[in-house]
């Protein structure tokens, strides 16, 4: 399970900073190929087309990988705390049974059936209640 989530956090941080990183490294290019006018100078028209279409691609391609990497580490932080928790819980709910025998043998229609703790009846209960079942 520890491997799973370490593989799972590195897998969407490699995709987000890995968008990043290619978002950074065309714009640099691009600044460095920028001219005193602020164009972009090529040697040649289809080095031009070429380089363009590419950068144009990756920069595209960007854009999911930092999309995904996102989502994958919202979505493994929101399962881990549910699975936390619900293990929180379920330890609690052992350790309450273990800790507070109940009866399970209570009528029905008694509030809280099968969950009410076994004590002694209180010296102020009264038994007209009984008296009028049967």
């Amino acid at each position: 399970m520890f491997w799973e989530d370490v593989f799972i956090v590195a897998v969407g941080i490699c995709l987000l900073g890995g968008g990043f990183v290619l978002r950074l490294w065309v714009k640099r290019r691009r600044f460095y190929r920028r001219g005193p006018g602020g164009l972009q100078h090529f040697s040649r028209y289809s080095k031009a087309v070429l380089i363009s279409t590419f950068e144009g691609f990756l920069m595209l391609l960007s854009i999911p990988m930092m999309i995904l990497g996102m989502l994958i580490l919202i979505f493994w932080y929101v399962l881990v705390k549910d699975i936390g928790k619900g293990k929180n819980d379920r330890d609690k709910q052992i350790e309450k049974i273990e800790s507070e025998p109940t009866a399970h043998f209570l009528v029905p229609a008694e509030k809280d059936f099968g969950r009410k703790k076994i004590c002694p009846i209180p010296s102020n209960h009264s038994l007209a209640s009984m008296s009028s079942l049967g």
